[in-house]
């Protein structure tokens, strides 16, 4: 069976704009994603639930795909160099909603109380560590839960520094990767930067000779300079049975 969200006699995903090169759609993509998210870190949300995740997906998202803001169908795998090659296990379909229902529940927790802000942030951290691997959405799941997360920060009372994100968009990918790892996660590369763009601070690392201007350059033994953006790729379960 093939991916459904794909053409049927090209490799590209079905999009508003009939774009069949991939190319060009990536493109595209990344012209009309970041004019929306300039527009939607001006907005505010009260509450941060489920309905918030699909809402903001849709909002970056709404002008290229018409599935955005809808939970994927399908199961999918996704090579990852950090990884060696190996895939980050997203949630199957039917268990996207629970998974993001107990996300959510955690993030009604996250109090701020004037002494707390480190461990509100170590907590965000994880928080937003599990919704990305959930991976709720067949495409654009580390642009929306970034967004999702600093909305979130700002609505309990951070400033935060969103360009930092955006300008170590490499490394955050490869972070989320590693902090999604079950019980072999990583969090500390995840850390840094949240450290830095909600607290303005440094964590404490055990890699205190690494300059500022080189926090940000490897995940791990990875070299975020080597990242090369791959597809999720369909995984056909009765292909795989057989």
């Amino acid at each position: 069976m093939r991916d459904p969200y794909l053409y049927d006699d090209a490799d590209v995903l079905v999009n508003l704009g009939g774009i069949k090169d991939p190319e060009l759609l990536h493109k595209a993509e990344a012209d009309i994603t970041n004019l929306a998210m300039m527009g939607i870190y001006n907005q505010q949300y009260e509450k941060f639930n489920t309905d918030t995740l699909k809402d903001i997906h849709r909002a970056i998202f709404g002008q290229i795909y018409d599935w955005a803001g809808e939970f994927r169908t399908i199961q999918m795998i996704k090579q990852e160099d950090v990884l060696g090659g190996d895939t980050v296990r997203y949630a199957c379909p039917k268990e996207i909603k629970k998974q993001l229902t107990a996300s959510m529940k955690e993030i009604a927790k996250l109090k701020r109380n004037g002494q707390n802000d480190k461990d509100v942030v170590f907590r965000l951290v994880r928080i937003i560590a599990q919704i990305w691997q959930t991976h709720p959405f067949r495409e654009g799941n580390t642009r929306n839960v970034i967004v999702f997360a600093v909305l979130l920060a700002k609505s309990i009372g951070f400033e935060v520094d969103h360009e930092l994100f955006k300008a170590h968009s490499a490394y955050v990918c490869s972070a989320l990767v590693w902090a999604s790892q079950g019980i072999y996660a990583k969090y500390e590369y995840l850390e840094r930067i949240f450290f830095d763009a909600i607290l303005h601070d440094d964590i404490t690392s055990d890699e205190t000779d690494v300059p500022a201007a080189g926090k940000y350059e490897k995940v791990g033994d990875y070299l975020v300079r080597d990242y090369k953006e791959r597809p999720h790729e369909y995984q056909d379960h009765d292909r795989s049975r057989k």
